[in-house]
Formats: structure tokens, C-alpha cells, sequence
């Protein structure tokens, strides 16, 4: 199986906006948020498996306005045995207004700690998306 790039079209609320006029900068994580989502529904038939972020890194290029077309593209980089690297790029009127990527790792709920990530979504099992 080979991870797709998932595409998500967002809808900027009047609530996003801050008093500059423009959607403000914590907000871009909640975007990155919901295209995380959508890419793990896009690739688990049933339920998610416990992720939980590690690392956060993001690169604000253009502000993002009230009447903006806003899409999201979110896809996988590397996958490692308890950890993943997502990547992340948001989009305004088709230009780049971010980017950003994260470290998930896998999390066992019940003992409260990390854990191998699913064996589905181990590198043996995958094609990476590095090159795409």
C-alpha cells in the first residue's frame, strides 16, 4: 500500500480570524489538525490508532484572509518502527501560505506510553511518499 497525499478543503470561520484581518497563527495548527484526520481516515478501514504528536514545526510564508480558497495537503514522509514524519502543506488561492511537519508516535492508551506503530503502516509495508 502506498500512503497517499491527501487533499482537504477547509472552510475559514469568521472565529479564525484575529483583529489584524487575517486568520491567525494558532489557527494553522488547528487546519494542520483536521487534514491529520482526514489523512488517517483516508488510509484505516476502521477505527484510528492512538497517535500522539512529539514534535511540531511549522513555517508561516502568507497570511490567509476571510475570503480565501484553503486547502490543505497532507501525506506521510517516513515511517519508522514507533514513530512516523507527516508533512504538511496549506494552501491559500493556490499559493503556499504554510508549511509545516510532525513526529507522531505510536501510543498505547491503556499503559499510558509509547508503542509500535500498526504493523500495516511499517516501512516494509509501504512506499515512501519522499519523492512524490
Amino acid at each position: 500500500m502506498k500512503l497517499p497525499i491527501v487533499e482537504t478543503p477547509l472552510q475559514v470561520r469568521f472565529a479564525d480570524i484575529d483583529q489584524l484581518g487575517h486568520v491567525s497563527n494558532n489557527v494553522y495548527l488547528q487546519y494542520f489538525d483536521m487534514g491529520r484526520l482526514t489523512f488517517f481516515q483516508a488510509i484505516e478501514d476502521g477505527p484510528i490508532p492512538y497517535t500522539v504528536v512529539v514534535r511540531i514545526e511549522m513555517d508561516l510564508l502568507r497570511e490567509i484572509k476571510m475570503t480565501d480558497v484553503v486547502t490543505l495537503k497532507t501525506w506521510c514522509s517516513h515511517v519508522g518502527t514507533k514513530s512516523m514524519r507527516m508533512e504538511q502543506h496549506l494552501f491559500a488561492n493556490g499559493e503556499c501560505a504554510a508549511q509545516g511537519h510532525l513526529v507522531l508516535a505510536g501510543f498505547d492508551m491503556d499503559k499510558r506510553q509509547s508503542t509500535a506503530l500498526p504493523s500495516h503502516w511499517q516501512p516494509s509495508n509501504l512506499i515512501d511518499n519522499t519523492d512524490d
